[in-house]
Parts: C-alpha cells; structure tokens; sequence
C-alpha cells in the first residue's frame, strides 16, 4: 500500500507542478478567486469577500481562507505569485487522488485501486484543475473523502454503536462540513442523492446506520454555522440570498454566465475530460451494467460496490446534465467512482480476453482524442505564441501520439498491461509538454501580464506598487485587475467625462481594433474636449481569448502639452 501511495504521489506531481509558476493567472474565474484572496489578504477582513469594492458573495470562503494562509505562509500579496495560491488546488486534487485509492482498496482491492487513482492522477480535467486557483480541485478531494468514507462503512459494517464511531465516519462528516465552506450544498446534494438511491435500491442500510454519530454530525456543523452566522448577520443576508438564490438555484433553472448547453453535454465531453483513462471507459461501463444486471440483489462485495458507485454516479450525472448552466467541471466530483469502476475494469482485462467490441471503441475514440488533444496544442503553439513550434516540439509531438498508437493497438489486441505501459507515457508526456511549455508560452493571450511587462520596460510603476491611476476602457478581465491592483477603474468604472481621469501622469488603456470602434472614438473626441495632451508609451497587440477578439492595447499617459 505504500508503494501505491507513493507512486501515485509522484505521478501526480509530475503533472501537476509543470506550469504551476509559469501559467499566467487565467481568466476569468481563477482571476477573480486570486484577486479576492489577494484583497483579503492585505485587508485583513476574512469575512467579507471583494473583488475591487464590489461584493463576492457567491461562494463560501473557505477556498479564499486556503489560499490567503498559503500566501501568510509562502509569499505575500505584493508578490502576485500565483502559484502559492494554486497550491491549495495542488493539494486538494492529491487528496482526491489517495482518497479514491482508499475508497477503491475497500470496494475491488489495492490493484484496481491503483490503476483507478493512476487514472485520476492523469485525467484531463483535474489536472488542469489543478493547475488553477479556484474550488473544484479541492472540492474534488473532500468528495472523495466522503465516498471513500462510505466505502470502508459499507465494506467493513454497522456494529458500532451510534455515540461510538469508527475513523471513517468523523471523516464523513469532516470532509462534508469543510465541503460547505467550499462551495456551499455541491457535496452534500451529491451525498444525500447517493444514500437516497441506495437505501430505495437495496432495502438495506449496510452500516450506514453508524452515520447516525451526534459527536460526528456536531463536529460538521461547528465547521461552517459560525461563518455562515457571522456572514448571515454581516451582509444581512445578502450574501444567502446572491450565493444560494442567484448562484446556486439560478443555475438549476436557467444558464447562467453565457455557459449554455443540452442534456447530454457532460456525456460528450466525458472522453476527453477523463482521458486518458477514459480507454477503459467503455469496457467498464459494460461489466458494470453486465454484473448489475446478473447480481442486482446480491450480497457479494463486488456488487455492493458497483451499486455505490452507480448510486454515487448517475442520480447526480442526471441532475447536470438537467441543469440549463453547463461547465466542464461540474462531473469532477463523479470522477473517483468514475476511476474506481475504470480501475475494476482495467484489472479484469488483465485476467480474460473479453469485451472486445467496446475495448475496441474504447481503443479508437481514445486515439482520436488524444490525436485531437495534440492537434489543438499544436495549433495553439504555431499561432498564439510568438516563439512558434520548432523542429524539436514536433518531434516530442510525433513521439507522443506514436506511443498513443501503440498503446491504443494493444488495448484492441487484449495486451492490456503493454498497453498501460505506452498509455503512461504518453499521458505523462503529454501533460508536462502542455503545462510545463506550450500553455505558458501562448504570449499572445498573455495580455495582463504582457500589460505589466511593458509598464515595467517604460519605467511606469504599477497602481499597486503606488504607480499613477491606470484606466482600461476596454480590456476589462480580471487578470488585470490582479496584475495592476484593484485601483484601476474599467469599462464602465472610467468617467471621461470627469476632468480628474485627465490628471496629467493618468494612464488610459484602450483598444483601437474593437468592432464598432465607438469607444476609441469617444476616448479621443474626450480628450480633445478637456484639451488634454497624451503620449503613446507602448501597444501591446495580443487576443483576448474571453471574448474571442483580436485586440490592439495602446497604453496612453496624459502629459502636460507644450506649445508648438
């Protein structure tokens, strides 16, 4: 077991740690959740969440309270280095990652659980999850506790007494009252869904009785009811009605954030999200459909823990799959019954020749992925990065999908433990080349960041470092917010109007290629009526992949006009 912890361990961060440093912050989301742990880190204020003046009260902060303790302890917000604060997601998806190891020893044994925490470590999604400073990773982790927690429970029996719980209860009940700092009912909605299915489903509550721990149950509630008071009486209940009305419920009835999408999304999206174990996805869906089917009543260990992990999967896969507001992330929770059933798979084709229609489907739409995966990196590479792909990068690209091949072509001929073999490989190589090189290297969509660069080269302090008032009429992400400072004033925020946005040493930053042209025109017709001068300093011309335009960003310094 050890060994397995280990080397998991290691997998992971040898795709989790390239980029973590050299990733720009990326927008929007993570933006605007390292903004806010930057603000209540200089304020002091860990109750109220803000990003420039304006209110957050969308999520919990717990994720905020994570990332503003890893910057006291490794940094400082004057830093903006953004990898401490995606250390947190490092963390919470190595935790998800042991936990589904744990959960699956318990339900089909150390070796399926390896090969199914391998394929977590490895999937698409978490890591680039956990690549950026947000919720989903660690919200990730605490859903793994909990239905791990629930696999030793139903695994190892109920003959505990209800004042008396076993380890794995109070970390339930840990796991799901940190959950709620997280990102509010997410979790516990997932947890209620399962043991409803389950109990409707097999008439029995196979030691689930024990859950039933008052000392367990308090310790959940005493992780989250003192802030969710002291938030409650803070914002007078704003903060419930935006987070849990707007936020929350408003998804479930309309798409929310122009994040629009059909039923059947997370199904579509699922080969990729989960690549590349997502080889082992279609022989795993069919022995678990097949044993169900023969076993559905059984006491055996096996279908007790393909039924948790159906229970723990579909009710909640319906319910997104529903919901009119579609983001990629929201199976993540799924993913460790997800691995945990590819790993019992994976170790089935070890020991028979079977499923050879869907090992060979698996083994045609995993290729044709990961040929699209390289296609799209590359594509990326050649035209958002001013350095361009070089002989060398298309030599690692060529080896890649060579090793994809024959990992692919040996999964079609049953050599299930070669195919493994190549499929690592090409995983982790994968992974390193896109985080550790072509991600950081996009220049072009770096924009915040290439902003900053040319103040530096210009001799032009940052609004943060007490530089002059710096206005964005156009660029308005929240990454740049979080490289100039919440001083700056965008879009809407600059009054051209108002003589004093005309202070001579102002710096107005606007776009001269926007469609319409009818902000830049009213930028210089402004100028023009308040007689102010202005001096070009730099253009920093990039794509503002947000808003997928092309974009022109002249940085503009008002200066004192001289007679001619």
């Amino acid at each position: 077991m050890r060994f397995h912890i280990l080397s998991l361990t290691l997998l992971f961060l040898a795709v989790a740690l390239p980029g973590l440093a050299s990733l720009q912050v990326i927008d929007r989301d993570e933006a605007r959740y390292a903004q806010a742990s930057i603000q209540m880190a200089e304020s002091g204020d860990l109750l109220n969440i803000r990003f420039q003046d304006e209110a957050r009260n969308k999520k919990p902060a717990g994720i905020y309270w994570l990332q503003v303790a890893a910057l006291k302890a490794l940094s400082s917000p004057e830093k903006r280095q953004i990898w401490v604060q995606r250390l947190p997601s490092v963390l919470g998806a190595l935790l998800a990652i042991l936990a589904t190891y744990w959960g699956g020893a318990k339900l089909v044994g150390r070796e399926a659980a390896f090969i199914g925490g391998a394929a977590l470590a490895l999937s698409f999604l978490l890591v680039f999850e956990a690549h950026i400073a947000k919720t989903d990773a660690v919200l990730c982790g605490l859903s793994a506790l909990c239905f791990a927690s629930l696999a030793t429970i139903r695994t190892d029996g109920g003959s505990l007494s209800l004042w008396t719980a076993r380890p794995a209860v109070w970390v339930f009940w840990a796991a799901l009252g940190v959950s709620i700092l997280i990102k509010g009912p997410v979790v516990p909605s997932l947890v209620a869904m399962t043991v409803a299915t389950l109990l409707i489903w097999e008439r029995r509550g196979y030691g689930l009785k024990v859950l039933l721990n008052i000392p367990a149950i308090s310790l959940c509630l005493l992780l989250f009811i003192p802030w969710a008071i002291a938030i409650g009486i803070e914002t007078q209940g704003a903060f419930f009605v935006e987070s849990l009305g707007n936020d929350f419920g408003g998804k479930l009835v309309r798409a929310q954030e122009s994040h629009p999408g059909p039923p059947g999304y997370h199904l579509a999206l699922l080969s990729l999200t989960l690549w590349p174990g997502s080889l082992l996805l279609f022989p795993a869906i069919a022995m678990t459909v097949q044993n169900l089917r023969r076993n559905i009543k059984s006491d055996t260990p096996i279908s007790k823990a393909l039924r948790l992990c159906v229970a723990w999967i579909i009710p909640f896969w319906i319910l997104i799959e529903l919901m009119p507001t579609k983001l990629p992330h929201y199976i993540l929770p799924l993913f460790p019954a997800l691995c945990v059933l590819i790993g019992w798979a994976g170790t089935t084709l070890l020991k028979i020749n079977g499923y050879k229609k869907t090992r060979y489907l698996g083994a045609f739409i995993f290729f044709i992925i990961s040929f699209l995966l390289l296609l799209g990196l590359s594509y990326a590479l050649t035209f958002y990065s001013s350095r361009g792909a070089d002989t060398l990068y298309f030599g690692v690209i060529a080896g890649i999908l060579t090793l994809v091949l024959f990992g692919a072509g040996c999964f079609w001929k049953n050599k299930i433990k070669l195919s493994f073999r190549y499929i690592l490989a090409a995983a982790l190589i994968t992974n390193i080349t896109a985080y550790g090189f072509v991600l950081p290297n996009l220049d072009r969509l770096q924009l915040a960041d290439r902003l900053a660069d040319s103040f530096e080269v210009n001799d032009l302090l940052l609004p943060r470092q007490g530089g002059p008032l710096v206005q964005s009429i156009n660029f308005t992400e929240p990454s740049f917010v979080y490289q100039f400072g919440k001083e700056v004033r965008l879009g809407d925020q600059v009054d051209l109007e108002n003589p004093e946005s005309w202070t001579i040493g102002h710096i107005f930053i606007v776009d001269d290629l926007e469609s319409d042209g009818a902000r830049f025109d009213a930028f210089q017709r402004a100028a023009e009526k308040q007689q102010s001068c202005l001096n070009e300093r730099d253009t920093v011309r990039g794509y503002n992949y947000s808003r997928g335009d092309a974009v022109n960003l002249g940085i503009f310094e008002v200066v004192a006009c001289t007679e001619s």
